[in-house]
């Protein structure tokens, strides 16, 4: 009975441990991104079925998981602005050159159909936009 109840506690112990390691893996829902005038929930559920390289794309060879407003990178917040540190060209660019933007890829799911579209890639009362 000893046993049982110290394999038990053991067992207990090693789950209290690791969960917040496996939690910490899994990216987080309802991530707000409010750089831009009508600020989004970004949901990574929402977007499984994509490789996070597609939007979090290589720095110097590498993957990056920096926010995309970081200083360096996609800091200039001017709509007008069309230059590669655009934070919202980096969104709403409908032609992906090298690296997909949400509207391209938005406009790629919703083909064809006008519905899914205006759910897809509308600015008000969109999935990005409620």
């Amino acid at each position: 009975m000893r046993k049982s109840l110290f394999a038990v506690m053991v067992l207990a112990l090693v789950a209290a441990f690791s969960l917040p390691v496996i939690a910490a893996d899994a990216p987080a829902d309802g991530l707000k991104m409010e750089q831009t005038k009508m600020p989004v929930i970004f949901n990574h559920s929402a977007h499984a079925d994509y490789k996070c390289v597609d939007c979090h794309h290589l720095v110097d060879g590498k993957e990056s998981f920096a926010k995309c407003s970081t200083a360096g990178c996609h800091d200039n917040f001017d709509k007008k602005d069309k230059s590669v540190h655009s934070y919202y060209k980096i969104m709403h660019d409908r032609k992906a050159a090298d690296v997909p933007t949400c509207i391209s890829c938005h406009n790629e799911v919703a083909g064809k159909d006008k519905d899914k579209k205006k759910e897809l890639t509308g600015c008000k009362k969109s999935k990005c936009h409620p």
